[in-house]
C-alpha cells in the first residue's frame, strides 16, 4: 500500500501536512532497488547516469524532518483540501520503510480543461486538478538505514532546510577575502565580481580544505599545485590569477585533483573525486 502526504504552503506555525490518498497500488514498486549504485555524498562527486548520492545518519543531521523521526501514520494528518491545491511544496510517499518524496513546482500542477479517460469511458472536466509524477523521486529516505538518498541537491533544497550548505557557494565578501590572500597576486583587473558560481562554490570547498591544513601541508599543495601549473606560479611564490580558468586551475590544484598516470605519465585533472576507504 501506498499514502501520499504533501506539505502546503502556508503561514504561522499550524501543521502544513495533509494526507492526500492511500492506494492499494504500488507508486514506486522499484523500491531501494533504484539506489542499487549509490556513494557518500560530496561537493567533490559527480555522479554517472542512475547513480544517487546517500547521507548517513540522516536522523542526527539538522536536516531531518520530525515527521520522519515515527511511523508515519495517516490518523495524524488533517486530510487534504481542493482548496489548498495550488499551495502544495512537495510532496511524500510512505511506501514499506521508504518515504519517497518529490518537489511540486507550479509546471508540475496542472488545472486545465481536459478528457478524463476512466476505464472504457472518457469524460470532460473544465477544471481538472492533476499532480504530475516523476518517475523517479528527488529524495528517498530509507528509515531501517537511516539514510536519505538523492541525485541533485537543487532539488532536495526546498524539502530538507538547511542542506543546501552542504555545498554553497561563496558570497561576495569570501570571494574577495579568498582572492586577497597572500598566496594569490591578481591581474588583467580579475576581480570578485567576475567570479561565478561554480568557482564561488569551489572558494567555499577550499576555504574547507585549507582550515584543516597546517602551514607545512598548505606549502606542499602549493609546491604540487606549482609543478602542474607553472605559468601560474611567481618567484615570490604566490600564483598568477587573472581570469576564471586561472581561478579554477588553483582551486582544483587546493582539492589535489591533478595526477599523473602511472602507464604514459599522461598529466590531468580529476573532474569528480570519490574518497576510498
Amino acid at each position: 500500500m501506498s499514502q501520499v502526504y504533501v506539505k502546503i504552503r502556508q503561514r504561522g506555525e499550524g501543521n502544513k501536512y495533509r494526507k492526500m490518498l492511500s492506494t492499494d497500488q504500488m507508486i514506486y514498486p522499484q523500491g531501494i532497488g533504484m539506489m542499487e549504485t549509490s556513494t557518500p555524498y560530496s561537493a567533490k562527486t559527480l555522479l554517472d547516469e542512475g547513480e544517487w548520492y546517500f547521507i548517513e545518519e540522516f536522523s542526527q543531521t539538522e536536516f531531518f524532518l520530525d515527521i520522519l523521526g515515527n511511523q508515519i501514520s495517516s490518523v495524524d494528518f488533517e486530510q487534504f483540501s481542493a482548496e489548498d491545491f495550488p499551495k502544495i511544496a512537495y510532496l511524500f510517499v510512505a511506501e514499506r520503510e521508504e518515504v519517497y518524496f518529490q518537489n511540486v513546482s507550479k509546471s508540475r500542477l496542472v488545472r486545465r480543461k481536459c478528457i478524463i479517460h476512466l476505464g472504457e469511458e472518457f469524460k470532460y472536466d473544465e477544471g481538472s486538478m492533476a499532480i504530475a509524477l516523476n518517475e523517479i523521486p528527488d529524495a528517498v529516505y530509507v528509515k531501517t538505514e537511516d539514510k536519505l538518498y538523492f541525485r541533485k541537491l537543487a532539488s532536495v533544497t526546498g524539502i530538507f532546510k538547511g542542506i543546501d550548505q552542504l555545498y554553497r557557494e561563496a558570497t561576495e565578501v569570501e570571494t574577495e577575502r579568498f582572492l586577497e590572500r597572500d598566496f594569490i597576486t591578481l591581474k588583467n583587473d580579475f576581480h570578485a565580481g567576475q567570479v561565478k558560481t561554480a568557482n564561488r562554490k569551489r572558494i567555499a570547498l577550499a576555504e574547507d580544505t585549507l582550515s584543516h591544513l597546517q602551514k607545512e601541508e598548505q606549502e606542499k599543495i602549493f609546491t604540487y599545485i606549482g609543478d602542474y601549473c607553472p605559468t601560474l606560479k611567481r618567484a615570490n611564490g604566490s600564483f598568477e590569477i587573472g581570469n576564471e580558468n586561472d581561478l579554477k586551475l588553483l582551486l582544483y590544484g587546493i582539492e589535489q585533483r591533478f595526477y599523473t598516470t602511472l602507464v604514459g605519465n599522461e598529466k590531468r585533472i580529476a573532474n569528480s573525486v570519490i574518497r576510498l576507504d
